[in-house]
């Protein structure tokens, strides 16, 4: 059984922050760099809010996403570390992984997905964050758990 660690039921409401405070994700974060047809949106969000954090697995996530475009031939290697160093450039805070996992675990036994996308969604519910993703699995997730947690 998996004890939760967190003080506060998941079905409660946020209380998210005014003004806008975001918490990035990789998927996000990639469609901004590649100038997906989705970043000028993405963009406007982002030059929205006061605030841009990411549970510290977006950097992995980020790096292995550019890999696999390299890999596929889309992407040069210089390509690769620029657009690495633009999505790490997005932030202005990590929250470390290890100060999420139990909360995002107990999240993702409650909720039956990734350990990974509760990161994201403990680390906005923390700091009172709105979530910024393209993945739908991950928003359908955030919509179940606060209406208002989507940015």
């Amino acid at each position: 059984m998996i004890s939760d660690p967190s003080p506060r039921p998941w079905f409660a409401p946020t209380g998210i922050a005014e003004p806008m405070r975001l918490v990035l994700d990789a998927s996000a974060a990639v469609h901004v760099v590649l100038g997906t047809p989705n970043a000028a949106k993405l963009l406007d969000r982002l030059d929205q809010a006061s605030l841009v954090l990411a549970p510290s697995l977006y950097h992995a996530e980020v790096a292995n996403t550019l890999w696999k475009y390299l890999r596929a031939g889309e992407l040069h290697r210089e390509q690769v570390f620029e657009h690495y160093e633009a999505a790490a450039g997005l932030l202005d805070g990590v929250e470390p992984d290890a100060s999420l996992a139990a909360e995002a675990l107990a999240g993702a036994g409650r909720h039956a997905q990734p350990v990974f996308d509760l990161l994201y969604v403990v680390t906005a519910l923390r700091h009172g964050c709105r979530l910024l993703t393209v993945d739908t699995r991950l928003a359908a997730l955030a919509r179940r758990i606060d209406p208002e947690l989507l940015a």
